[in-house]
């Protein structure tokens, strides 16, 4: 596709000129009128229509200052010949398209196809419109909830929606956040501190969306639920997942290519898991921080401006202005009073460090009793590593507790022998193991309808089965893994 072909070859040069902000402007509001959240979807854009945007957009002061000169008068018809050649710029390089209604066949204007797109850019870079971005981790988990139940693929391609928004809605926070930080910079430098824009975040946005994003809407929350959904995807038989991936594929072309040769419906499920585990393990924390180094900064320039008293408005200020004021005999009079009155001062370091240093310098070490070794203290040493060690296990140990019970089939947590405290471990952390990156490669687990209940402990029942591959090396108990103590 050739962007810059007729009638889009000069698309951007409306943006151009010196007006290009009561452009961008005009745009915004034609999206919000057309596409927006309060849109009348009955009303259809004519002339009429897109010639009253721009003029209410001229009656801003900042945006109709680009237009005119400061304080020009200006006639109704110069304000709409104005309009007009700024609807056949619109017109002519690609943003707007005319359009024939199909049902009284009337002669309408519609945004083409790449006008919709960027005016919508323009229209979400604007801070203050109304965002509703709170719920997309739980309906990731809902629409992961209603495929399982339904096999919908539709519910599929939702999930995979909202998890890629979560993604997004993140970084967009974090480069709000550096936004803030930049805007605290210019005000620090312009002797200022900004107010606003720190109650509009506590006020609008930290109240209203970042305290619902970070509690009922964390990507921590719902991950644990999200990766059972999709452990149960994943367990699908080869029938079931067929008519789903023929499913996908007529609902979502682009699938057949980005998945290079795998399963759709597989291909989703890794991709959900993976924008989850970077919303977590990656945007979360990059937020989290971001958040702390903002209000961190604020602290730190609001005490600074509240120790130092600077301004205009201060009463030193007001008298370093009245002295540059002075004439000069006036000025050197009141600077030697000043000078007369402080030549009795003397400079000293502060008592209170002087007397903590000479009393650090005067404790002495307190005498330390010798390190005594003997039989009690290495046993009572042993037995506390003992303690410590006696329900340490890797993955790889549990894997290898269990490949021997599976060689006959698949089992079931409930049919795994639990004899001892070690089995019982085992057993509990067995779907943890076969869960992780070793174990995908050598086992499968499967959530069972019914639970498993021990002396120990009682959980959801899985069935566990070898997954079949060539050459699988048995795990060797001396490999490193993610140790689980208890």
């Amino acid at each position: 596709m050739m962007f810059f072909a007729p009638p889009r070859e000069h698309f951007f040069r409306p943006l151009t000129h010196d007006n290009r902000e009561l452009c961008a402007a005009v745009l915004r509001a034609l999206h919000e009128r057309v596409h927006g959240a309060n849109a009348d979807y009955a009303e259809v854009l004519t002339r009429e229509l897109v010639l009253e945007v721009i003029q209410h957009a001229l009656a801003n002061p900042a945006l109709r200052g680009l237009a005119f000169e400061a304080g020009q008068t200006v006639r109704a018809e110069e304000e709409r010949a104005y309009a007009s050649d700024l609807l056949r710029k619109l017109k002519e390089h690609g943003w707007l398209e005319d359009y024939r209604d199909p049902i009284d066949l009337r002669p309408t204007l519609k945004l083409s196809r790449a006008g919709k797109a960027f005016s919508e850019t323009f229209a979400n870079l604007d801070d203050s419109r109304a965002k509703t971005r709170q719920r997309n981790m739980r309906s990731a988990r809902k629409a992961l909830a209603a495929f399982i139940a339904t096999r919908d693929a539709d519910e599929l391609l939702d999930a995979h929606e909202f998890a890629s928004r979560v993604v997004q809605d993140l970084q967009d926070d974090i480069e709000y956040f550096r936004h803030l930080i930049q805007s605290l910079t210019r005000e620090a430098l312009a002797q200022k501190v900004a107010w606003n824009e720190f109650n509009d975040f506590i006020e609008k946005r930290f109240a209203r969306e970042y305290a619902v994003r970070l509690v009922a809407d964390s990507a921590e929350r719902h991950r644990g639920q999200i990766n059972e959904a999709l452990e149960d995807v994943r367990a699908l038989d080869g029938e079931q997942r067929a008519g789903v991936d023929a499913h996908l594929l007529q609902r979502a072309p682009w699938l057949e290519q980005t998945a290079q040769g795998r399963s759709p419906m597989l291909w989703l499920a890794d991709r959900i898991e993976s924008m989850v585990d970077a919303a977590c393990g990656l945007k979360l924390p990059m937020l989290r921080s971001e958040m702390n180094n903002y209000v961190r900064r604020f602290t730190s320039l609001l005490r600074q401006a509240l120790s130092l008293d600077y301004g205009a408005e201060s009463p030193l200020g007001r008298t370093m202005a009245w002295l540059k004021e002075q004439p000069d005999p006036a000025r050197e009079g009141l600077l030697d009073v000043l000078a007369r009155r402080l030549a009795t001062a003397e400079i000293r370091l502060p008592g209170g460090v002087l007397r903590w240093t000479v009393r650090d310098r005067e404790s002495e070490a307190v005498a330390q009793a010798p390190l005594v070794v003997d039989e009690t203290s290495r046993l009572n040493a042993l037995l506390r590593r003992a303690e410590a060690e006696a329900f340490t296990f890797s993955d790889q140990q549990v894997l290898q507790g269990l490949l021997p019970h599976l060689q006959g089939g698949p089992i079931t947590l409930a049919a795994l022998p639990v004899d001892t405290a070690e089995d019982a471990v085992r057993v509990l952390h067995a779907v943890g193991a076969a869960r992780s990156a070793e174990g995908r490669r050598l086992i499968q687990a499967r959530k069972m309808a019914g639970q498993v209940s021990t002396t120990y402990f009682q959980a959801d029942d899985y069935e566990l089965r070898v997954e079949p591959q060539d050459g699988m090396d048995m795990p060797s108990s001396r490999a490193g893994g993610a140790d689980r103590r208890h």
